[in-house]
């Protein structure tokens, strides 16, 4: 593939990634991710694929999650993709009934593995709360 279809499959990823989130499908979460894949949430620590694949079902079903990246850039570079976004989330708090809004950015390095993308690592903070 050239660059440029590169940049649309590691896009591609992302964009499917989040309609996964968003219809709480914590069934097809890990497969977003490289065996060896982290996802380091802002304040928590750090899950492996496997964590992933235990927890996210709970997570996702009882916060009623959504999600919406705003990609500002994606480089690749080899067996690797990098993709800097903003995302904007929306879940319900089980404490209090009510909804949280928060704007976090976000970085995913990309590994290339059997000719797909797959998340190497995905890292966020936190820059607004609603």
């Amino acid at each position: 593939m050239n660059a440029q279809d590169e940049k649309l499959a590691a896009e591609s990823l992302i964009t499917n990634y989040a309609n996964a989130l968003n219809s709480a499908d914590a069934g097809a979460i890990p497969a977003f991710f490289t065996h060896d894949g982290q996802f380091m949430p802002d304040g928590f620590r750090s899950l492996t694929t496997a964590d992933l694949a235990k927890r996210s079902k709970s997570i996702l079903e009882k916060s009623q999650f959504h999600i919406k990246y705003s990609l500002r850039d994606i480089v690749v570079d080899g067996q690797f993709a990098f993709i800097e976004a903003m995302a904007q989330t929306r879940s319900n708090l089980a404490a209090t009934g009510g909804e949280s809004t928060q704007v976090s950015r976000d970085f995913f390095v990309l590994r290339k593995e059997q000719e797909n993308w797959k998340i190497l690592r995905y890292i966020f903070n936190n820059v607004e709360k609603q």
